[in-house]
């Protein structure tokens, strides 16, 4: 009984020590060589410059004659020489009238809408579709910030929301309807006097705003722009505009950036430029300038010839120049490796083996890597998106039991 007392004692010291033994081992083999993995999956990283600027466009603003404005022609309409861009009156009371005009011309296309429905039996749906379309629109407006698009997209969405509603009446009642309204319209023209029509004196692009930029922010000025002369960039103070002609399809974003971003620059180069709002997508655009440099900073001026009718309203704003992008499976750097052969590539676990997967270095960035595989003979497995790259471990080798 002594013999089996004193035992117990040297047994729970040895199975101590044991434990102890294997802890010792593992945290001397994980920080002699420790291991972990990554996911490699597709990226893409751009090279941009972040910039805050003017938009400029071969502009003239038109004066109106003090009268009550009926416009005809809508934001960024192409409009040509001498036709009617809006109807000036001079009586009193005549812009609430034509503010009743306009309300019920919107009344009767949609009147008329709801008519032609009866003999389509897809227009019900595609309005359906159309409405749903016109609240995700709206959303994604409000969300970017973009209230000028944002307003547009609901005027549109009450449109569709109010044909929608006429179209549960029989055809007989919106006819009815329709009737109605155009007499109420021709009674309200027949009030109106003094009307002068006022026209394009040469084809362009129309918008309604004016903010005192159009004479200022010219094509020519932009020739010899410099920081200084755009940071000091005001107004001038003109009145009475009832809008402006935009000529020609080439518009222009022009801003400062600092001297050591403008190094990625040069003149004919083509970018993208990714506009904060008013463009959902990237364009293509021609480096016009690039200035001497004033306090580290250098003046800037880009050209593009696409989506006028888009930005005719938009005047300063931020924006980001891409100048280069780059697309290809995204590692951590550490995975990188040199096999014995000399070919660069990662380790891969694949079930508990490594396996090397040779690549080719697309872009380094900071901590990442972006590659793409190599090809290798028929049958040999290459590095995808998903695969489980090996990150940090020593001494590797292909077809290693790693776990």
């Amino acid at each position: 009984m002594k013999s089996s007392s004193r035992a117990m004692p040297l047994l729970f010291i040895a199975l101590l020590a044991a434990v102890l033994l294997y802890f010792v081992v593992q945290g001397y083999q994980y920080f002699s060589s420790p291991f972990s993995t990554s996911v490699a999956y597709q990226s893409v990283t751009e090279e941009s410059i972040g910039a805050t600027g003017y938009l400029a466009r071969n502009e003239e603003p038109l004066n109106g004659n003090g009268g009550t404005l009926r416009h005809v022609a809508t934001e960024g309409e192409k409009i040509g020489a001498g036709q009617t861009i809006a109807e000036s009156y001079s009586n009193n009371g005549a812009l609430e009238t034509v503010s009743q005009i306009e309300e019920l011309e919107l009344q009767q296309g949609q009147l008329e809408f709801a008519l032609e429905s009866y003999m389509d039996n897809d227009a019900a749906l595609k309005l359906d579709s159309s409405i749903t379309a016109g609240v995700l629109s709206l959303h994604q407006a409000l969300a970017g910030g973009d209230y000028t698009l944002a307003q547009e997209d609901l005027s549109a969405l009450k449109a569709a929301v109010l044909k929608r509603d006429y179209s549960f009446e029989t055809p007989d009642e919106i006819q009815a309807k329709i009737s109605d309204v155009k007499a109420q319209i021709e009674k309200l023209r027949s009030t109106l006097s003094g009307a002068k029509n006022i026209t394009a004196k040469n084809a362009g692009t129309y918008s309604y705003s004016c903010d005192g930029y159009e004479t200022v922010l010219t094509p020519k000025f932009l020739e010899t722009l410099m920081p200084e002369k755009l940071k000091n960039l005001a107004p001038s103070e003109e009145s009475n505009n009832i809008g402006k002609m935009v000529y020609g399809e080439r518009w222009y974003f022009a801003a400062t950036i600092h001297e050591e971003d403008a190094a990625l620059l040069h003149m004919g180069q083509t970018v993208k430029l990714r506009l904060s709002k008013g463009l959902s997508q990237d364009v293509d655009a021609a480096v016009e300038r690039v200035s001497a440099a004033e306090n580290g900073q250098v003046a800037v001026v880009l050209s593009c010839r696409k989506y006028l009718a888009e930005v005719t309203q938009l005047r300063q704003l931020s924006a980001e120049i891409i100048v280069d992008s780059h697309t290809g499976l995204r590692i951590p750097s550490s995975a990188l490796r040199v096999d014995s052969e000399g070919r660069t590539g990662v380790y891969c676990m694949i079930g508990e083996v490594a396996c090397f997967k040779p690549c080719s270095v697309v872009y380094q960035g900071d901590g990442y890597t972006l590659v793409k595989a190599d090809l290798l003979a028929e049958g040999t497995d290459i590095l995808r998106h998903g695969d489980e790259v090996i990150v940090t471990a020593s001494k590797l080798t292909d077809g290693e039991l790693v776990r």
